[in-house]
């Protein structure tokens, strides 16, 4: 599709959660008629969607299904949805009424909480612009050369809302999406049982999970950076590279083109933690601007022993980042950069004596250069990167840390590049060609001073071609990932995406697709768990999503889908392999996700979602085969906004019984409340309560949350 409408996102009065007062300024009118399809945008700032992603937790609106388009004049560039409505999260609220239209690129408009629409909201309605001073989201304009496929679900306003303090404490706003801590600290991320690598997370475009661990820890991105996390539950398409086979978690920072201006926030809670962040950008020229952030966190918390006995967690890290941007009309050169050091203690076992694991430093350095530009009918993509990793982790066998028994000794590098071509051609069609080449190498060195070498390479070439008529669009890819040092032959990949607008309101989308990763370096060469003989994983994933919009009022959501899994790697359960990593046979998920929200009057919400998943073990008959993946899942909520400057919300999430290394993990309830208040012109302030009624849930055998966290964040936005 060709899309003429230009991509702005309004930022007159910045939004009253990044710092803005927000002063009696008229309402906004309502909505025009959505356009055609030929013309998506981001969400307008005082567009309120009425149902947020089915992921997304208590603060995110999706806008109304618009009606559909009487024609269609070709294909979105890279786009495999329709006009029609994506799929929403109506676990969030939308704004009240007379709340000006303010926005940050791309992020919605608040309302007096933070909540700001995303997704739900069709390409008509992301289209509408709001009033005031308007820029564009270079990554999401409506003619970007490819689509994810991936739904708005939160954006900056909601994660400021909310007090999220990092990406990790974002995403575990979404009820599917899982964040765990990690057996090596940190925290990391499952969708529908699909973890590790089989998760892909892009920051700007750019895979970032970690050379040799094969995962990301989602608490290293500073929060102020952070203008849109989307989401999409199926996997990654193959004109997109190789990997993502359970999904992907794709996140735009804020660009480096726009007015001059600055956020910071301090962040306080009761562990003990403080936390400060903030981010800045200035033009340089005309055509060029500078952004730079930084984060520092330190913690104090004690963390609990078997005996009464506690250990101090000793955390403390600082995180950088800056973005030179060109831009000149559709030409645009991006430079990023990013630096995170770090050190801590992971959290120990409080039930049974174990190691004590100190990450006695690790460094993350990142890099990328993106290049986009047309040349007539023809755009063309092409990015780079690199990314090196530094990690001491130290195993002690006492509290005191004075007898060390083991050391992980770990350097590591990813680089990598992707080009991509694409045009439209006929009147309803578009063509794209890509590919996509990474590769990792690595060296470990253990206590002994045994070293231990990886390397792999992987490269998916990759074609893509989309079809728009009306109500209806298609969007079909496939590939070839061919693994190099893995021992394993190439594969075909393919992903299939079919939406139709059957009624107004009502919206259909049915996605196939057959998608693998590479074993990580660590599954194959850890010194203590490694298998160089693991082969790939290979997910073949089948979805059904169904929207039904009614006016502002209800909106309703459900998501059957199947997946069937061969070559899953997790640990042996057979005491003779100590631990030693495997590839299961074949392993079959079923399952849905739903979601519901009621607008019973402007300032009261309410809204649930629930989520049912059932692994199977084909070779062994078993069920259960993945550890820590319960079958249900539910949440519900409730919101109030008394005034358009206050907002409180509460929200109950029940985590069913799950599987752990062998032990059963019973379920738990978790109560969380927030409320947040614009309490000056320049500033905003959030409190939060995590498991209010301190049940300290078993998350995994052994492992206990540290129960309530009182947190406050304040934020200050001057523009």
């Amino acid at each position: 599709m060709i899309r003429s409408c230009k991509y702005v996102i309004s930022i007159a009065a910045v939004s009253s959660l990044w710092g803005k007062t927000a002063h009696a300024d008229p309402s906004p009118p309502p909505p025009a008629p959505s356009p055609a399809p030929t013309a998506p945008a981001p969400a307008p700032a005082a567009t309120r969607a009425p149902a947020p992603p089915a992921s997304a937790a208590p603060s995110v609106n999706p806008a109304p299904a618009a009606p559909a388009p009487a024609t269609s004049p070709g294909p979105a560039a890279g786009s495999a949805a329709p006009a029609a409505a994506p799929a929403g999260n109506p676990a969030e609220p939308s704004a009240p009424p007379g709340l000006p239209p303010t926005a940050i690129e791309g992020e919605a408009a608040p309302d007096d909480q933070g909540a700001g629409p995303t997704s739900g909201l069709s390409d008509a309605q992301l289209a509408k612009l709001a009033e005031g001073e308007s820029i564009e989201i270079f990554d999401e304009r409506p003619d970007k050369p490819f689509d994810r496929d991936t739904e708005v679900r939160l954006t900056g306003e909601d994660l400021a809302a909310r007090g999220a303090t990092d990406l990790g404490t974002a995403l575990a706003l979404l009820p599917d999406v899982s964040v765990r801590d990690a057996g090596r600290g940190g925290f990391n991320i499952d969708v529908r049982g699909a973890r590790k690598g089989a998760v892909s997370i892009l920051i700007d475009g750019v895979l970032v999970t970690d050379p040799y661990y094969g995962t990301f820890d989602v608490s290293t991105i500073p929060i102020t950076d952070i203008v849109q996390i989307r989401v999409a539950t199926t996997p990654q398409s193959p004109i997109d590279g190789p990997g993502g086979p359970g999904g992907v978690i794709e996140v735009h920072t804020r660009d480096a083109i726009g007015s001059t201006m600055a956020i910071a926030r301090i962040t306080a809670d009761s562990l003990p933690s403080l936390g400060a962040t903030g981010t800045a950008r200035i033009p340089l020229a005309k055509h060029l601007a500078l952004r730079v952030s930084g984060s520092g966190v330190d913690g104090a918390r004690d963390l609990p022993l078997p005996g009464d006995t506690t250990i101090g967690e000793d955390r403390r890290s600082g995180t950088g980042s800056a973005r030179l941007e060109y831009r000149d009309g559709e030409r645009r050169l991006a430079l990023d950069g990013f630096l995170d050091d770090r050190h801590y203690v992971s959290p120990p076992s409080d039930e049974d004596r174990s190691s004590i694991l100190l990450i006695d430093r690790e460094t993350t350095a990142r890099a990328g250069l993106k290049y986009d530009d047309k040349f007539g009918a023809v755009q063309v993509q092409g990015e780079g990167w690199t990314q090196y990793l530094y990690r001491r982790s130290r195993y002690f066998s006492d509290p005191a840390m004075s007898n060390e028994q083991q050391l992980e000794d770990l350097s590591a590098l990813r680089t990598g590049g992707m080009a991509l071509v694409t045009a439209p051609f006929w009147h309803d069609f578009r063509w794209a060609l890509a590919t996509t080449i990474d590769h990792e190498t690595a060296d470990v060195e253990n206590i002994t001073h045994q070293t231990v070498h990886g390397d792999t390479t992987i490269i998916e070439p990759g074609a893509d071609l989309q079809y728009e008529h009306k109500r209806f669009r298609g969007d079909v890819s496939g590939g070839a990932a061919i693994p190099f040092g893995v021992g394993a032959d190439p594969w075909p990949e393919g992903k299939a995406v079919a939406k139709y607008r059957a009624a107004d309101g009502l919206d259909l989308t049915a996605t196939g697709a057959y998608k693998g990763r590479v074993p990580s370096l660590r599954e194959r060469f850890d010194l203590a768990t490694g298998n160089p003989a693991l082969g790939p994983e290979r997910i073949a994933h089948g979805e059904v999503r169904a929207i039904e919009q009614i006016n502002d009022l209800l909106h309703i959501e459900i998501a059957p889908f199947y997946k069937r899994s061969t070559g899953t790697i997790r640990a042996s359960t057979l005491p003779s392999d100590n631990g030693k990593l495997i590839n299961l046979g074949v392993v079959t998920f079923y399952g849905v996700d739903t979601q519901a929200r009621v607008t019973i009057n402007p300032m009261f919400e309410v809204g649930g979602a629930y989520g049912y998943i059932k692994a199977h073990d084909e070779d062994n008959g078993t069920d259960d085969p993945l550890d820590r993946l319960p079958h249900n899942k539910w949440e519900a909520w409730v919101q109030a906004r008394p005034e358009r400057r206050f907002s409180g919300l509460a929200r109950v999430s029940y985590f069913g019984q799950s599987i752990s290394t062998g032990m059963t993990v019973p379920g738990y309830t978790i109560v969380e409340l927030d409320a947040s208040a614009q309490i000056t012109k320049q500033y905003f302030v959030v409190v939060r309560c995590d498991d209010l009624l301190d049940e300290q849930p078993e998350t995994r055998a052994g492992y206990h949350t540290p129960g309530r966290i009182i947190s406050t964040v304040l934020q200050g936005t001057w523009e």
